[in-house]
């Protein structure tokens, strides 16, 4: 029995979210603000014993339609006479104020499975199906009586906020998917959910810290969870320390009674007897293990000659520990529970395990618990939310599942959109492709899945000029989380159908990459050659699907876009003047800027302050560099494209009195990215 899809609907940022969930491990993912943290939330609260419940957790859009329905029911309901249309008038009202919902499908295995305690959330006869959903409302209590109570008593939205919960409350239903059937369970039906699926949470934010001072003993209360939940009965290490304690207590008791006498002497010559009558006291030692292992032990380190205590250890490596126990003890709990208070199988939801893991740790965490849980003979399912790129990788790129683990939350127009990978149909359409991606994001980054925006560039060399021209051009992109992928040309397109599929807002920068048609191998050459065409596949093959130069030069700029939110950029003319179109980027800055790069510089300025491409321009003559282009003048090898960089990001504008500005290409590419408002195409 397994989990196969959640649904929540009006809660928080999740106005109408569904998310199907894995056998074993389902990832959530996607950039802060997304609606992951309120999807753990809404299970926490609405299936635990207690829940606190209040206005703010409906959805935004759910104050627009209270206020709809309020006045609807003040022009039709109030004032129609004829009951039948009041009636359907009510009855709509009810239908469509907001509830929120949380709905949980259930698989069974019916050959294999015990359903006895998912019965009564079985709405159907049919023995080919094999599931049974389980709908937990927040909703009216009765008809209108919301609506009538406020009754034009100031602002509504402030009034609900502090009376809602006078006339709200928590249902629960069984509900068949294929139809509007449902049967309303009864309150003890949190109990009964229970039976069927045990919740445990791991939540972000936890009292850690590691400061010496720190009080907080991570491991001392993970290794005392772990005992409280183990098999103590069975344990005979454990039946050796419950007999110590015990002889102990025994010998304490005859203390306390020797001192016990003498309090009582004592009370006697202050004169309260005969007028008080002090009952019999008795002082009796009691020790329970779970209360010495968790107050009474100390974990250290060992450090040489000097063991160190837990709070001198690095925090990665206790919380990982933690974490760990906190898993292990969530397992033990689950197999030992009591036969009445058993359920059918065990979720684990984890929140942001790397909140207080380094990276290494991160991945050891994820080997360690799917292995724990595969050595495991019950059944478990993890859903884990997370923001790391190592998670992912360890976790959601697997080589037989690639990217299926993956639910990848993302906010379009203020709305919360899933997608859920295994949807991703490029899979079985473009294998080669496909691998491509698996491979790339594992060994490299997997931070798309969490970035704001993206640009893809070619090289390194773009990649390191990128901030320096992010801030001259398009400082506002500095406040978001840009994701910079180098890729290369020719594997640039293999990002197009994972880009569409997340949506994702991108900037591909690449170059025109002239060549000579008229020879056989496809020699560079400048742009303004008259057979000059592109080598370069994106610009052939995806964006704007052009081959020669002079198409390429007079593309228009939304032929340079595949959808609304993905956008290539390449070499033009930088103004009606400077009509020369450079090849590559490090040609392109060069024409950009070619007064900058024939200043004059001093012996001593070049030796303090630029480095080698700098002190190769200015090897030439003032009058042979003054008539050199910026063909020539180009960096050619890898070494002198390097130096070239490095050159550019630690010459100092200020210091020199000049500046070099951003190629014509990139800037409007920058400035699109930056722009959060950007028309359609």
């Amino acid at each position: 029995m397994k989990i196969k899809q959640i649904q929540v609907k009006n809660f928080r940022l999740l106005d109408n979210a569904t998310v199907n969930i894995e056998d074993d491990l389902t990832l959530i993912v996607g950039k802060n603000n997304t609606g992951k943290t309120s999807l753990f939330e809404i299970i926490n609260v609405f299936t635990q014993q207690t829940h606190d419940i209040s206005f703010e957790d409906f959805s935004q859009s759910s104050y627009r339609i209270f206020k709809k329905l309020y006045k609807f029911y003040k022009e039709y309901y109030l004032v129609d006479i004829n009951e039948t249309r009041k009636e359907k008038s009510e009855i709509l009202i009810l239908k469509c104020i907001p509830k929120i919902k949380l709905i949980i499908q259930f698989e069974y295995d019916i050959e294999k499975d015990s359903l006895i305690n998912l019965s009564e959330f079985i709405t159907d006869l049919d023995e080919n199906r094999n599931d049974a959903s389980v709908l937990i409302s927040y909703e009216p209590k009765e008809s209108l009586n919301l609506f009538k109570s406020f009754n034009d008593k100031g602002e509504l939205i402030p009034w609900l906020k502090e009376n809602l919960r006078l006339f709200y409350q928590l249902k629960c239903y069984a509900i068949d998917k294929d139809s509007e059937f449902r049967k309303e369970i009864d309150i003890s039906f949190k109990n009964k959910i229970k039976q069927i699926v045990s919740f445990e949470s791991i939540k972000a934010s936890r009292n850690l810290d590691d400061v010496g001072k720190d009080k907080s003993k991570t491991l001392q209360t993970g290794f005392s969870d772990f005992y409280k939940e183990s098999n103590k009965e069975d344990n005979s290490n454990v039946e050796d320390l419950e007999t110590v304690l015990t002889d102990f207590s025994s010998k304490l008791d005859t203390k306390y009674k020797v001192v016990l006498d003498d309090i009582l002497k004592e009370i006697k010559n202050f004169g309260i007897e005969p007028h008080v009558t002090i009952p019999t006291i008795l002082l009796k030692s009691e020790f329970n293990s779970e209360t010495i292992l968790k107050n009474n032990i100390k974990y250290y380190y060992e450090n040489g000659e000097i063991p160190l205590p837990e709070n001198y250890n690095g925090l990665g490596y206790s919380n990982l520990i933690f974490l760990v126990l906190k898993v292990v003890s969530f397992i033990e709990k689950f197999k030992k529970a009591k036969a009445e208070d058993k359920a059918e199988f065990l979720t684990i939801l984890i929140e942001e395990p790397e909140a207080h893991l380094h990276p290494q740790m991160q991945q050891v965490f994820i080997k360690q618990i799917t292995k724990l849980i595969k050595e495991t003979n019950i059944s478990v399912q993890l859903i884990i939310s997370s923001h790391s790129s190592h998670i992912i990788a360890e976790a959601g790129i697997d080589i037989d599942k690639g990217f299926d683990r993956i639910r990848y939350f993302n906010k379009i127009d203020n709305e919360i959109e899933i997608n859920d990978f295994n949807n991703f149909k490029h899979k079985d359409n473009d294998k080669e492709t496909f691998r491509f991606l698996k491979q790339y994001l594992n060994l490299h980054k997997c931070d798309i899945f969490f970035a704001d925006k993206v640009i893809m560039v070619e090289g390194v060399t773009e990649k390191m000029l990128l901030p320096l021209m992010i801030d001259k051009v398009a400082p506002s992109l500095k406040n978001e989380y840009i994701s910079i992928l180098e890729v290369g040309g020719a594997y640039t397109q293999k990002f197009k159908e994972i880009l569409h599929f997340i949506k994702i807002k991108t900037l591909v920068i690449t170059d025109i990459d002239s060549v000579d048609a008229s020879l056989p191998q496809g020699k560079e050459c400048r742009t303004d050659l008259e057979n000059a065409v592109t080598s370069n596949s994106t610009l052939k093959d995806w964006i704007p699907k052009k081959i020669t130069i002079s198409e390429l030069n007079v593309c228009l700029t939304e032929e340079k876009f595949d959808g609304n939110l993905i956008r290539a950029t390449y070499q033009i003319k930088e103004s009606n003047e400077n009509t020369y179109v450079a090849r590559s980027l490090e040609e392109a800055i060069i024409n950009k800027n070619l007064i900058f790069f024939k200043s004059e510089f001093t012996k001593e300025q070049i030796t303090k302050k630029i480095k080698s491409y700098f002190t190769l321009i200015n090897q030439h003559s003032p009058e042979n560099l003054e008539n050199m282009t910026c063909w020539e003048l180009r960096p050619k090898s890898s070494s002198a494209k390097t130096n070239f960089t490095f050159d550019l990001m630690t010459f100092s504008e200020e210091e020199t009195g000049l500046k070099w500005e951003v190629p014509l290409y990139i800037k409007e590419g920058l400035e699109w990215l930056a722009n959060n408002n950007t028309p359609e195409i």
